[in-house]
């Protein structure tokens, strides 16, 4: 599925830190690109877009569409060869999980789908969902390696209430449904789920994966359990395997995207060697010990795909884009 340069591509969630810097490289490599967002006249919304390089922007075309609105992506999925569906709700804190989470994941990702096989025109949807939809099954063993036939158990994440499974309940959900629409409609279909994003950025503040990553340096100590055993893949490399799945003719199925596993020691440790200037709190030991498991991204890695950026490379990147941007 080589695809020419200059075929168009609708992207879906283009507004946000992977979005935003997936529709830069699709660019760069000659597509023209559909960018559907919720309000264009939102030029703060739409800044990041709108600053791309002016030779770049004349293949770029900003259109209306809502995933919350049945029939919105019709006609904007009408011509292109193909799709990247990243939009999904990751407001935690709401009020109603299921209403304003869970419904407009799975609802919203069968609304793309459904415009891709009214089209008649796409030949490949790219569904981005996430390492959420595969790491919770309640089921802590040591040395667990997470590969494409785990899934996050639902009823687990719903009953306990684990921090953030409003939005590993929407992604597990929104992901079985696409699968399960592409089979009854023959819609070719391919998953990606990625591990944590951390890297540059094009938005104006910094994305919520990466204030994660950052938080010994934000002094968002709450956030360390989180970090206490994570796994991470750079953005770049991240939307280098998006666009490298769609144009891979042997490219089915689930494919995890992750780069690295680290423990919290290991990122205090590129912090403080490399950035001094920082004072990160080291004393570490009241967060125990964490369990210890791995992202197989195996897969993606026998079909050719090659991973670019280390652990450390993604901290100096994010905190150099930071530093660029005014915000640390």
């Amino acid at each position: 599925m080589d695809k020419p340069l200059h075929s168009t591509v609708l992207v879906t969630g283009c507004t946000g830190h992977i979005g935003s810097w997936l529709v830069l490289r699709l660019l760069e490599k000659g597509y023209s690109v559909r960018a559907a967002v919720l309000d264009p006249e939102d030029k703060q919304d739409v800044q990041p877009l709108l600053g791309l390089a002016p030779s770049l922007a004349e293949r770029l075309e900003i259109v209306k569409a809502d995933l919350r609105v049945k029939g919105d992506f019709d006609k904007v999925a009408q011509g292109c060869d193909g799709v990247f569906h990243l939009a999904c709700p990751t407001n935690f804190l709401v009020e109603d999980p299921q209403k304003d989470v869970i419904e407009p994941a799975v609802q919203g990702t069968l609304n793309v789908l459904n415009a891709c096989v009214k089209s008649s025109s796409v030949k490949r949807v790219i569904h981005v969902s996430s390492a959420a939809a595969i790491r919770f099954s309640g089921k802590e063993v040591a040395e667990q390696v997470f590969d494409e036939s785990c899934w996050t158990d639902v009823d687990f994440c719903i009953d306990n209430k684990i921090p953030g499974w409003p939005y590993f309940v929407g992604k597990t959900l929104g992901e079985k449904a696409a699968v399960e629409f592409a089979k009854e409609h023959n819609l070719d279909l391919v998953v990606v789920n990625p591990s944590i994003v951390h890297g540059p950025f094009l938005l104006s503040n910094i994305p919520n994966s990466v204030k994660d990553c950052l938080a010994l340096i934000t002094g968002e100590l709450f956030k360390l359990p989180f970090l206490a055993r994570m796994s991470y893949i750079h953005t770049d490399d991240l939307v280098r395997a998006f666009i490298f799945l769609y144009e891979n003719p042997e490219a089915s199925g689930r494919y995890i995207c992750s780069a690295v596993d680290a423990s919290i020691t290991e990122v205090v440790n590129i912090i403080s060697s490399r950035y001094p200037e920082f004072k990160i709190p080291t004393d570490l030991a009241y967060l125990g010990e964490p369990v210890i498991h791995y992202f197989d991204s195996s897969k993606l890695k026998r079909l050719g795909f090659q991973f670019n950026f280390t652990l450390e490379d993604m901290y100096h990147d994010a905190i150099k884009c930071c530093k660029e941007k005014g915000l640390l």
